[in-house]
Formats: structure tokens, sequence, C-alpha cells
């Protein structure tokens, strides 16, 4: 039986917040503000990578995924919003569903097998293209060839990342619902214990780190700079010692290997830490301190108590159906392998692919700063590519309307945008996706209207009490110290390394299954998301305590 529909409303629109609708077809798709993927403003060409090459390969990714929705992306006001929206009519959208949830189902038992033999190496394929042409070397018309085709390649990464992403988010959905099923009185968080992975990248930029860390702790010269200079100041210190020269030929190896990372993974402007270490030297910074944790120790205390959830999970089935215990256990390494998939398709996808096309478009405003196009490189960020094949081919002066831009751009971002925007459709479709979506967005908030007190999703177990560090970027991370307490608008695997360093993490936004809950809850420390007041509520500097398991986050003293 079809389920009734409410008749589509417009989003009601703030007096601060009038959208200036160029495509009129774009005020009938409701649109989200997605602070998950970039909760700043968006630079022009980062719009238009997000309104073109990334809304391509989504749509072919959730079509090859079997499911009945596309994505939209563009940039309204200088943000970042996103539109799920149906590839069926309304009349036909029950049964695409059913269709989608079944092929979902029929993939799970493969998924790992095709990411790694099919899915992976076709990513890779990507990556050496990129790294295999000459930047310097090519000439204006092959550089521009290259612009063009690494847009394609582009697309093609957000194709298999909707078509890996979808079914690695339902695959751990479905696994809470089943285990919430089968064990009365237990909670979502109760389950994802169970999902706690042997190793993922993440966790290995952390182990390297801490390696680096404790190979260099106790020689001074490189020790001291680490712990008491900025970055280009250390990095300079460094070249006048020989074992500051051998940390930095161990450094550029490890950012070599993994240093495609960069702030978020949707702004193109954001440097990778191959062209700013910061957040190596401050996670190593902090890896040097007497109090810092074994990363390898404490995730291996992580897996033997899942082990141990695991284990009386199997013992409480054991007269159960054959049945339900096969479903239990397929659901379980689906999604094991899932929760891995999430964190190593961003950073081969979403990282990877973010950092080859920035070091393209900086190639090319090298160039356009030579002509004297632009003042800087990185103002080519503030084009779309149009205007840079333009200025590549024909010169021209755009520094005034890149100025123009970045005064736009600080115009809006001391306005909060609306969370929604467009035509209201109703909440979505309860089905598999629908729940693995919100699980990875997090509920809706419900705001406390206490003065110490802020509430969001419990999305890592366990209380801690700490210092406030409001780190509002990842530039932002040194100012972490070893037993602080996170707080920040939301976080992405660059993050990674400060869970090591904070006591308790806490967000804007984000869900159980958003990245701040997956690698919370591998460290072991307590993590509330979903808050949207944190960094707003919560004093920088304020002794809080985060009760992960309740959601709840107590000011303390300010």
């Amino acid at each position: 039986m079809a389920h009734e529909q409410p008749e589509p409303k417009p989003f009601p629109l703030p007096p601060h917040f009038p959208v200036d609708w160029s495509n009129p077809e774009d005020e009938k798709k409701a649109w989200m503000y997605d602070r998950s993927h970039a909760a700043a403003p968006i630079t022009p060409m980062t719009g238009w990578v997000a309104a073109n090459p990334w809304t391509e390969g989504t749509a072919r990714g959730f079509k090859n995924a079997g499911q009945p929705i596309s994505l939209f992306c563009d940039r309204f006001n200088t943000y970042y919003f996103n539109s799920p929206h149906p590839t069926v009519p309304p009349e036909e959208m029950e049964e695409a569903g059913l269709h989608a949830e079944a092929t979902l189902k029929a993939l799970h038992p493969v998924f790992n097998d095709q990411w790694e033999n099919e899915w992976l190496p076709r990513v890779m394929a990507h990556h050496e293209v990129w790294k295999s042409f000459d930047l310097e070397g090519a000439s204006h018309a092959e550089l521009l060839a290259h612009m063009d085709d690494s847009f394609e390649r582009y697309a093609d990464l957000w194709d298999i990342h909707f078509h890996v992403s979808v079914p690695v988010l339902v695959a751990i959905s479905m696994f809470v619902d089943m285990y919430l099923d089968l064990f009365e009185g237990s909670s979502e968080l109760d389950a994802l214990e169970l999902l706690k992975v042997d190793h993922n990248l993440s966790l290995e930029v952390g182990y390297q780190l801490w390696d680096l860390a404790q190979k260099y702790k106790d020689t001074p010269s490189v020790a001291n700079p680490i712990r008491t200079k900025s970055t280009n100041a250390a990095m300079s210190s460094f070249v006048g010692t020989v074992e500051g020269r051998q940390f930095l030929e161990d450094l550029k190896a490890l950012l070599n290997e993994y240093g495609q990372r960069a702030d978020g993974v949707i702004e193109l402007a954001s440097p990778s830490w191959t062209e700013n270490p910061t957040p190596a030297l401050t996670a190593i910074r902090e890896n040097m301190a007497p109090n810092a944790k074994d990363p390898r120790a404490n995730h291996d205390e992580q897996i033997k108590e899942r082990d141990a959830v695991i284990a009386a999970a199997r013992e409480k089935l054991a007269n159960h159906p054959d049945d339900a215990k096969g479903a239990f256990e397929m659901f379980l390494a689906a999604g094991r392998s899932g929760s891995q998939v999430q964190e190593d398709h961003n950073c081969w996808i979403d990282q990877g692919g973010l950092h080859h096309v920035r070091q393209v478009l900086l190639a090319l405003g090298d160039r356009l700063a030579a002509k004297g196009v632009i003042a800087d490189r990185g103002d080519v960020f503030y084009l779309v590519p149009d205007t840079v094949r333009s200025g590549i081919l024909d010169g021209g002066d755009f520094q005034q309307q890149i100025a123009d831009e970045k005064t736009e751009m600080e115009k809006w971002a001391k306005i909060s945008p609306p969370p929604f925007i467009g035509t209201d459709y109703g909440p979505p479709p309860d089905n598999p996706v629908g729940k693995a979506i919100g699980r990875f967005f997090g509920g809706p908030p419900s705001i406390s209207e206490e003065a110490d007190l802020v509430t969001g999703t419990p999305v890592s177990a366990g209380v801690a009490r700490g210092t406030t560090r409001i780190i509002m970027n990842i530039q932002q991370g040194t100012r972490l110290k070893q037993g602080d307490i996170l707080v920040a608008p939301t976080t992405a695997p660059p993050w990674t390394p400060l869970f090591g360093i904070a006591a308790a993490v806490v967000t804007d936004v984000g869900g159980a299954l958003s990245h701040c809950g997956i690698v919370a809850r591998e460290y072991g420390i307590p993590c509330v998301g979903g808050t949207v007041v944190a960094t707003t509520k919560i004093p920088d500097g304020a002794m809080i305590e985060v009760d992960g398991t309740a959601g709840e986050v107590r000011i303390l003293s300010s």
C-alpha cells in the first residue's frame, strides 16, 4: 500500500537569507544546508565542482547502487547545500524502494570483495594518472585538457563513492536494527560496539604519527622546535641539524603516503598536509607528551572489549533459530566491513581526489598569477573553469572580480543559513536508506534551555571531564592538548589524530554513523554529536563533562 505524502510547500525563508533562484527548477527541490561537510562558505570553484562533476558522479553512483534517488549539490549565498531527489514518480517510489532494498541486501555478502578487487583499483588508477602528469612541463593547452580530464575523473570517483557509501551505511544501520530486535533493552550504541574494526587507514595514520613521535621525542634538535615553535619556524630549524634533516625525510615519507588530506572533503581552497603539515606536527607534539597513549595498545584494548561483547551476543543467540544466527553473522560481517570502508574510501576518494584536483587548479593558478591575471595562485579558487580557461588563453585581469567574491564570502560568513530552503516534501521515507542517512546526519536536535546543558545525539559511550577547546578548523588543532575536550562544528578523517589527544569529542553536527561517531568508538572516548550549538554555547576553556551514553554535555565552570 502506498504511503500518502504531505502536500509540498515552500520552506519559510528567514529575511536574512533571501535566495535568488537563478534556475526556477531549483526552488522545487528540498535543499539541506550540509554543515557536516562544509559548515563555512565555500569558494566559487568549489561550488562549481559540487554542482557539476560532483553532482554528475553522485547521480551515477546512486543509480549503480540501485537506488531510486539522485543528489544535487549547489552553492546558495556562498553556502553548500544538497538535495536528494527521487528519480521515479511518487506512485512508483514504494516499489522502487523495495527493489533498492533487495539490491543492497544482495550486495552485502560480496561487498568487501568488490571494494578490494573492483572499486579500489579503479580509484587508484585515477590517482596514478594524476601523480604521473607533469603539471609544470605541460603546455597551456595540455594543462587545460588535464583540468577537463580531472573533472571527469573526479565525477567517476564520486560515482564509486556513492556506489560504495550507500551499502556501507545501510549495512551498518541494518545491523543496528537487527540487534535492537534480537536483544530487548539494548541501545544503538550497544550494537555499534560490535562493529569496531581491526584496522583502517585513519587508525594507521595515527600509528605512523605515534611511531615518528617516539623515534624523535628524546632528540632535542627535533623535539624542542616541535614543542615550542610554529610550523614554519620548526620546519626551518630542522634544516640546520643532521637529526632535523633526517626527521624531514621521515616526515616527507609519511606525508607522501598519508598526507593527501585537508580540513574537510568539499573545499578545494583548503591545503592538504603535504602543503601545510601543521596537523601532523600537532599530533607528533602531543604523542611526545609523557601522558600520551600508545594508539595501538589503546585499540587492542577496544578490540578485546568488542570481541567479548560479540561472544556474549553469540551465547545469547545459542537457542535461536539457525536463520536468526545466520542473519546475525552476515550483518555483523557486513557492518564491520562497512565501518572499515567508510573510513578508507574517504581517504582515497573524498580526500585523495580533492587533493589531486586542487593540485591541477593550483598549477593553473601559478600560470594565471605569472600573467598578472590574478594576484596569487590560491585566487584560482575564486574563479570557475571558464574564467580560468579564458585567463590562460586570452589573459585579462580578474583581480577585482576575485576581491568582490572574497567580500561576498566574508559578508555571508556572518550570517547563519537556515537548515532547509526550497520546497518541503515531508519526512524522508522509512526504509533502510532513509534510516541510514538519518543515523549519519543525526536525528532532529533537542536543544536544552538550561544555560549549563548542551544536548545532542549519543554517538560514543562513556563519560569524561576536561577543558574545552573550540576547534573550528584543523589548523586550529594546535591548541588541543592531551586530555582536552575537542568541540568542533564537525570532523573528517584528517581530524582522526586529534581523537588520540582528546578525552572526548563534541560536535555541532553528525550522528552515530558519521566520522566523529565511528572514530570516537574506535578510540574508546565519549562523543556527543548533532548538538547544533556546542561551538557557540560552550565557552572555550570551560571545564565540561561529556556523557556520550546519554548525549549530554554539562558546563561545570567557565
